[in-house]
């Protein structure tokens, strides 16, 4: 499926929630409330795109971070 683990910031499969890191906790949180917007077939195919054509691996593993994605 190319996700990063629940544990990430981006760890849900189905929407666009960014964790929140508690530097006291060393965990990723997810806020509780808010609407989130559903991740589609075609944003997630670009995010793929975007970290397989990025020269560097330092802005691979930033798309990476930012997408919650892997390749």
């Amino acid at each position: 499926m190319n996700i990063t683990g629940h544990n990430s910031f981006s760890g849900c499969r189905f929407c666009e929630i960014k964790g929140v890191y508690s530097q006291k906790h060393k965990h990723v949180y997810f806020p509780s409330k808010g609407t989130y917007a559903k991740k589609n077939h075609t944003e997630w195919l670009s995010h793929l795109n975007e970290i397989e054509v990025t020269s560097t691996s330092k802005n691979k593993k930033s798309l990476i971070q930012k997408y919650g994605k892997y390749k």
